[in-house]
């Protein structure tokens, strides 16, 4: 299955209105998501590189869909901290060295029975001395253990592209 059926299944189970995209890229992820929303949903996608930001606009100018994307420019980190949510679904697919921090503000903005996807989380298959100094591969490894332990969600692992990893509520969570 390719990333935008994925996600745009991802979209119809959670029934979103409201979405939240860490790391928009080319503009595709927004808009295969912004297709599946009601007329009166949004996708709210963070991209630091304004080049980037600028191509996904103009490809979202194209489509009908694309009136329900909003852009935020600059880093993830810093735009997360303005935003309030909640949000039906979240797909991260930034800076992997930063997972970790997405993570826990995802958390935060995540709607009770709301769905968040990590991309990029494929089993770590590298040899162990390069474990330690690929901080990407140090990120997804802090960041499973830190799943594993998180008592308040179930984490299933789908083989989607790079591994996408989809977190919900655990049924009996806080």
């Amino acid at each position: 299955m390719k990333e935008p059926t994925f996600l745009k299944a991802m979209v119809q189970k959670a029934q979103a209105r409201q979405v939240l995209e860490i790391g928009t890229f080319d503009g595709t992820s927004a808009l295969a998501m912004a297709e599946m929303l009601p007329a009166d949903g949004t996708v709210i996608t963070c991209e630091i590189n304004p080049g980037l930001a600028s191509l996904a606009r103009k490809r979202f100018s194209r489509s009908p869909h694309g009136r329900k994307i909003e852009v935020l420019v600059g880093p993830a980190s810093a735009t997360l901290g303005s935003l309030t949510g909640p949000f039906d679904l979240i797909f991260i697919d930034a800076d992997t060295e930063n997972y970790v921090h997405y993570y826990y503000r995802a958390m935060d903005l995540l709607a009770q029975t709301g769905v968040l996807l990590l991309d990029n989380m494929r089993g770590i298959t590298l040899d162990p001395v390069d474990h330690g100094r690929d901080p990407a591969v140090r990120a997804i490894e802090e960041l499973s253990r830190i799943i594993a332990a998180d008592t308040r969600v179930v984490a299933d692992f789908k083989a989607v592209r790079d591994g996408v990893l989809v977190i919900t509520m655990a049924p009996d969570g806080p």
